[in-house]
C-alpha cells in the first residue's frame, strides 16, 4: 500500500515537473516574442534634448502629430541661449553643452560681419525624413577654398515637444544634400556633397553620420560618383578615364554598396590608333556594417583595386 502510494506520488510529481518545464518554455517564447517586436520598432533614436512646446489639438485617431518648426525656433532648440535679436557668440554652447563652433571640422571658418553672429533663417536648412526626423544645417561660416560649415542636428517635433537626437558640425560645398536615412534600428545623416575642380576630375562622396552619446559621429566617407583621368599604363600615348557609380541602399543589415567601374580609353595625341573605347567594366557590392561608432566595410573599396590598372 505504502509503495503504490509513493508510485504514485512520484507519477504525480512527473507530471507537476513536466507541466512546470513545459509552462518554463511557454514563456520564453512569450517573453522573446515582445522584445523582438520592441527592437524592430525602436527606428528612433532616444532625445538627448527636449524643449516643450505649445500644446497642439491631437487627431482623433490619437496619433502623434508631427509638427513644423521655424527656422528660429529649431535654432533655439539646438542652442539655448540663442536670442534672435542678439545673435550667436563664438563661445555659445549648444543643448548637450559642447561649443557649437569651437571644433576641428569649422576651425578657420569665418563669419563675414564679426561676431556675434546674426542668423539668416535663408542660411538654415531643413530636410524631412521618415517619421517626422529632420536634419537641420546651419551655413554660418565660410572658408577660403568656397565651403560653408556649421553646426547640424537630427532632430522631430512631435505632439507638445521638440526633441534633439544627435548635433555635430559639417562642412561642405552650399549645394550639399544632409538627408534623415533609415537603416534598420538606426537613424544617422547623409551628407552628399559634389567637388570638381576640373572636368576630368570630379567626385561626389557620401558622408555617414550615427547618433551616439548625444552626438552625430562621422563613421564612414563612400565615393559615390568620381571621374579620374590618368596616362595609360597599357596604351602609350593615350589616357585612361575611369569612371564610379555608387549606388545606395539601406537595409537592417547595413548600407548596401553596388559599385561599378567603367575604364574607358581615351585620346592623348593625335594619330590614328584606336583612341576612344570602352576598355572595361567592373562590377562589385560590399557592405558598410555598424560596429560600435563606425560604419566598417566588409571589403576594399573597387576604386582602389581599379584605378591605375586600366
Amino acid at each position: 500500500m505504502v509503495r503504490q502510494i509513493a508510485s504514485r506520488l512520484l507519477i504525480v510529481g512527473s507530471l507537476v515537473s513536466g507541466a512546470l518545464v513545459a509552462s518554463a518554455l511557454v514563456s520564453c517564447v512569450d517573453t522573446e516574442r515582445p522584445i523582438y517586436e520592441a527592437s524592430s520598432r525602436q527606428v528612433i533614436p532616444i532625445p538627448v534634448c527636449a524643449k516643450p512646446l505649445a500644446p497642439l489639438r491631437r487627431k482623433q485617431s490619437g496619433g502623434a502629430v508631427m509638427r513644423d518648426l521655424d527656422p528660429e525656433e529649431w535654432l533655439e532648440v539646438m542652442v539655448p541661449e540663442y536670442e534672435m535679436e542678439k545673435g550667436l557668440e563664438s563661445t555659445a554652447t549648444d543643448c548637450t553643452g559642447h561649443y557649437v563652433f569651437a571644433n576641428e571640422t569649422l576651425r578657420h571658418g569665418i563669419v563675414h560681419n564679426g561676431w556675434p553672429y546674426v542668423v539668416d533663417p535663408e542660411l538654415l536648412d531643413i530636410r524631412s525624413g521618415p517619421r517626422g526626423v529632420k536634419v537641420i544645417r546651419l551655413r554660418a561660416l565660410t572658408f577660403e577654398n568656397g565651403d560653408v560649415g556649421g553646426p547640424i542636428a537630427l532632430a522631430r517635433a512631435v505632439d507638445d515637444r521638440a526633441e534633439i537626437f544627435g548635433i555635430g558640425s559639417y562642412r561642405g560645398p552650399a549645394d550639399a544634400k544632409l538627408s534623415p536615412v533609415r537603416m534598420g534600428n538606426e537613424t544617422m545623416v547623409v551628407a552628399e556633397a559634389k567637388r570638381c575642380p576640373d572636368s576630368h576630375n570630379c567626385r561626389k562622396v557620401a558622408d555617414f553620420y550615427l547618433a551616439r552619446r548625444g552626438r552625430l559621429v562621422n563613421a564612414a566617407t563612400v565615393d559615390v560618383e568620381r571621374v579620374l583621368r590618368v596616362p595609360s599604363v597599357t596604351e602609350r600615348g593615350l589616357y585612361a578615364e575611369y569612371h564610379l557609380r555608387t549606388d545606395l541602399s539601406y537595409t537592417p543589415e547595413g548600407v548596401q554598396l553596388h559599385e561599378q567601374v567603367k575604364v574607358r580609353i581615351i585620346p592623348y595625341e593625335k594619330g590614328d590608333r584606336d583612341s576612344d573605347r570602352i576598355l572595361r567594366t567592373v562590377e562589385f557590392a560590399r557592405l558598410l556594417k555598424v560596429e560600435r561608432d563606425t560604419l566598417f566595410s566588409t571589403n576594399e573599396s573597387l576604386w582602389e583595386r581599379v584605378v591605375g590598372q586600366d
